[in-house]
C-alpha cells in the first residue's frame, strides 16, 4: 500500500516539542480558500456535544473499504476511503453504526488483514480523517495493546484533531487513566475537553488538577467546569471547613460556569446543587470582598429565582443579604469610581451612568463594550455617539467596498465602529455620520452590521435620510461581496 510521505503521523511528529506539545499556530486541517477556518478538534467536537451520531447513515462507502481490506486489497481499500471523505464525510457520527455492522458482519471479515491495514494507515496515510478510520477499526479488534502502539496513538492524541479518536483507544490500555492524564496536562483545546471528560481521578493530585486546571481551556471553560465540580469533589472541599480565599474565589468561578444548561448540562442537573450553593454563600459571608464575587452571587440569585431547588427560599434569602450588604455597595462604588464593575452597579441599582461616561471618554477604544449599558436607556446616547465621531477617523475609514475580512490588526478600528453601529439599533435615527462609514467600509462585517442596524431602523418606522439614502445607492453600484450585494436588493 503506497501512501504520501507527508503522513498525518509524521507532520505532528516533526512539529511535537520537547515537552511533548504542538506549536500554538500547528493546525492539521488547510485553510480553506473561502468561509471559516474551524480549530482543530472544532467540528467533532460540535459533533459530540450538540449533535450526537448520525441516525441511519449509510455506511455502504465505509463498510466497501473495511471488505476490500479483508481481502488485502489495500491499495482499493486506502483510495476509496480517501473519496470517500473528499466527497464530505466525516468518521465521528459514523462511528458507532460502523462498528455495530462489523459486529454483525464477522464472516466477511479478516482480523488480520484489517489489523495490518489500520496500522499502516495510522502512520503512512496523510488524510486526516482515514486516520480516524484506522483507530476506529484497532479499537474494536481482539489484539493486545502494544507498547509501539501506545506510542504513535500519543504522538497523533498531541494533536487536538485526533486526541478523541486516541482517548477511545488509550483507554483500552491498562494504565489508560494515567495516560488520559497525562494528556490532558498538556492540551489546551478540544482535546484536553474530551480528555478531562473521560478522566477519573483516582488520587489527590488529580482531583487537585481537575479543580484547579482542568476545566480550563482555550474553547469555553463551561464544557469541563460541571466535570470538574463532581469529579474534584469541589463540596467536599467547601463543607470540610478548611477553605480559604483562593479555593472560594475557584468554587465561584466554576459555579459561575455551570449555572447554565449550555454548551452541556451543568449544575441544574446535578443532585447536590442546594448543599453546593449553600455552602460556597456561607463561606461568601468571609471571603466576598471583590467584584467577580458579587457578580457570582448575583448570577446565583438569578438561577435560583429561574429554578425549583429545595432550598430556593433559604439561597435567595442569603443572596439578597449578600448583595445589599455594606461592603458589596461599597465594593462596587469603590470599583465604579475605578472605571470597573458598570453591570453589576446598574443590575444592583446603583448611580453608574456618569462614572461610566468619564470611563468610555477616557478608555473609549477598550471599553467601547459600555454603550450596551449607555446607549439602551438613551440618556447618554448623544454623548456616545459624539465621543465615537470624535475619535474615530471616520473619513479615512469610508473608501468604499472591499473584499477584507477585517481580522487584522490594521482594522481595529473597524471593528469598533461595527460594535458601536450594532448598539445603535437601540437607538433609531441617531448616530448618522457611524452609519454611513460603515456602509461604506472596505470590511464586509462593518458593512453588513451597518445594513442590520438600518433593517432594525426601518422596523421601528424610522425614515431614511437623504444622506442615507444616497450611501446605499453608491454602495449598491461599488458592492464586491456577492452575498451583501444579494442583500442590498431589499434596501
Amino acid at each position: 500500500m503506497i501512501m504520501e510521505n507527508n503522513s498525518i503521523y509524521n507532520r505532528i511528529k516533526e512539529a511535537l516539542q520537547p515537552d511533548g506539545t504542538l506549536p500554538g499556530d500547528f493546525m492539521l486541517r488547510q485553510s480553506p480558500s473561502q468561509g471559516l477556518q474551524f480549530a482543530d478538534g472544532a467540528m467533532d467536537g460540535t459533533i459530540r456535544y450538540h449533535m450526537g451520531p448520525t441516525e441511519n447513515p449509510d455506511i455502504s462507502g465505509l463498510t466497501l473499504v473495511l471488505e476490500m481490506a479483508s481481502q488485502e486489497r489495500f491499495r482499493d481499500s486506502a483510495n476509496a476511503l480517501i473519496t470517500h471523505f473528499q466527497q464530505g464525510g466525516m468518521m465521528l457520527p459514523v462511528m458507532d453504526a460502523l462498528q455495530d455492522w462489523v459486529y454483525d458482519h464477522t464472516e466477511k471479515l479478516s482480523p488480520e488483514a484489517l489489523g495490518r491495514f489500520a496500522r499502516t494507515l495510522l502512520v503512512q496515510s496523510a488524510d486526516v480523517e482515514s486516520v480516524k478510520f484506522a483507530i476506529t477499526v484497532l479499537e474494536i479488534l481482539d489484539q493486545e495493546p502494544t507498547e509501539e502502539l501506545k506510542e504513535i496513538l500519543l504522538t497523533l492524541a498531541a494533536s487536538e484533531e485526533l486526541t478523541l479518536f486516541c482517548l477511545f483507544l488509550l483507554s483500552s490500555f491498562a494504565e489508560g487513566n494515567d495516560i488520559i492524564y497525562s494528556l490532558a496536562k498538556k492540551l489546551k483545546g478540544w482535546g484536553k475537553i474530551h480528555a478531562v471528560s473521560m478522566l477519573k481521578p483516582a488520587t489527590p493530585d488529580m482531583q487537585s488538577w481537575l479543580l484547579k486546571e482542568g476545566w480550563q481551556n482555550e474553547i469555553m471553560p463551561e464544557y469541563s467546569a460541571i466535570v470538574a465540580i463532581k469529579r474534584g469533589k469541589l463540596l467536599d472541599e467547601l463543607t470540610k471547613g478548611t477553605a480559604n480565599k483562593e479555593m472560594f474565589s475557584l468554587a465561584g468561578q466554576l459555579i459561575d460556569a455551570s449555572l447554565a444548561d449550555s454548551p452541556v448540562p451543568g449544575l441544574g442537573k446535578y443532585k447536590y446543587t442546594d448543599e453546593l450553593l449553600a455552602a460556597y454563600l456561607t463561606w461568601a459571608k468571609q471571603y466576598a470582598n471583590e467584584v467577580e464575587d458579587y457578580s457570582t452571587i448575583f448570577d446565583i440569585r438569578d438561577f435560583v429565582e429561574n429554578g425549583s431547588l429545595v432550598g430556593k427560599d433559604k439561597l435567595l434569602n442569603s443572596c439578597n443579604a449578600l448583595l445589599e450588604s455594606e461592603s458589596c455597595i461599597h465594593c462596587l462604588e469603590s470599583a465604579m469610581d475605578m472605571g470597573e464593575g458598570f453591570y453589576l452597579g446598574k443590575a444592583l441599582g446603583l448611580d453608574y451612568g456618569k462614572r461610566a461616561m468619564e470611563t468610555l471618554r477616557r478608555e473609549w477604544n477598550n471599553k467601547y463594550d459600555l454603550i450596551d449599558l449607555l446607549l439602551p436607556d438613551k440618556q447618554f446616547a448623544d454623548e456616545v455617539i459624539a465621543i465615537f465621531e470624535e475619535e474615530l477617523p471616520l473619513e479615512e475609514m469610508a473608501t468604499g467596498p472591499a473584499n477584507e475580512l477585517g481580522n487584522s490588526e490594521e482594522y481595529l478600528d473597524y471593528a469598533i465602529l461595527s460594535y458601536v453601529i450594532q448598539g445603535l439599533k437601540n437607538v433609531p435615527g441617531k448616530g448618522e455620520n457611524l452609519i454611513c462609514t460603515g456602509l461604506y467600509a472596505p470590511v464586509i462585517g462593518c458593512r453588513n452590521i451597518a445594513l442590520s442596524t438600518i433593517e432594525a431602523w426601518r422596523k421601528a418606522d424610522f425614515q431614511l435620510t437623504g444622506r442615507m439614502l444616497d450611501t446605499l445607492a453608491r454602495l449598491k453600484e461599488r458592492e464586491v461581496h456577492e452575498a451583501t450585494r444579494k442583500r442590498l436588493e431589499k434596501f
